[in-house]
């Protein structure tokens, strides 16, 4: 099977690991398939069967197989532990021909054998988010007044818009990974002072919803993430990036990204005067 396998660090230092037979030759990879689970249970007193505790799945562990071939060893040896350094954060790309994914972790250990008749190795990638990602993100926006205006164009006597107005406040996503969180970006119009408040966030499918109340200045703008570890609601206002998670209403929900398609629907007092862009990206358990 065709596949490529890129390596970068924290600064944006890469390694090819699959570039030709006389560099690098990566022969084994473990860590694509999903993650092992760990399942809790306790026994019935004096019945048959148990009960569930808990279950989750467990961090990734990605360890990339490899020889050294061609001139150069030492070289090319210490080319790889300047980019895979043990305990730093490392980036992994991977691709085929159907699938193009990257994941995220911290380099456990990186082992070259010199003395060998082949001179071969193994690298260890601990992951605590267990996911493959899209290297594409799928973006969607909602705008009161939709532009309109596109070229080549002529104008006739009865002229051409230049913008509609949008009177449909539903989002549609198509999620062909597995479920996961995804980002939302709020931005108020700057020549509404008060633009708008109490903005929500409904799923459409089962009405659970997000939502966060108080004032919306013109120029703010409020990024919501529901991304599971890193569920954060921050206002970016005249420069100054705060916290404003406390503004979430009780009885929401963080919304996530099923399997599949996904309908959202907005709502807020002034949300003409809001701009609204959902940001999701495929997320894979298996690759």
């Amino acid at each position: 099977m065709f596949f490529k396998l890129i390596l970068e660090n924290e600064n944006g230092d890469k390694i090819d690991m699959t570039t030709t037979a006389n560099q690098y030759m990566t022969s084994k990879i473990e860590g694509l398939n999903p993650p092992a689970g760990t399942v809790s249970t306790s026994s019935y007193a004096g019945m048959n069967g148990s009960y569930l505790n808990n279950a989750f799945i467990e961090k990734r562990n990605i360890v990339i197989h490899f020889e050294m071939r061609g001139v150069n060893i030492e070289q090319k040896r210490h080319l790889l532990y300047k980019v895979v350094k043990p305990s730093r954060y490392i980036k992994i790309y991977y691709s085929t021909k159907n699938i193009d994914v990257y994941a995220e972790g911290y380099v456990e250990t990186c082992e070259v054998n010199n003395f060998e008749e082949l001179t071969n190795g193994q690298v260890s990638i601990l992951c605590p988010d267990i996911y493959w990602y899209s290297t594409v993100s799928q973006m969607a926006y909602y705008s009161y007044l939709n532009g309109a205006f596109t070229f080549p164009f002529s104008i006739d006597d009865k002229g051409v818009p230049l913008g509609k107005y949008n009177y449909s406040q539903i989002f549609t996503v198509i999620n062909e990974g597995d479920e996961t969180g995804f980002t939302l970006e709020i931005t108020a119009h700057s020549q509404h002072e008060n633009a708008a408040s109490t903005f929500t966030i409904y799923n459409a499918d089962t009405d659970e919803y997000l939502q966060i109340t108080g004032q919306i200045m013109g120029g703010d703008v409020i990024t919501i993430t529901t991304k599971t570890g890193n569920k954060t609601i921050t206002l970016d206002r005249n420069g100054e990036r705060k916290n404003i998670i406390n503004r979430l209403v009780s009885g929401s929900t963080w919304l996530t990204m099923r399997e599949g398609k996904n309908r959202f629907r907005l709502w807020a007092w002034g949300l003409e005067n809001l701009t609204v862009k959902l940001i999701h990206t495929d997320a894979y358990l298996g690759v």
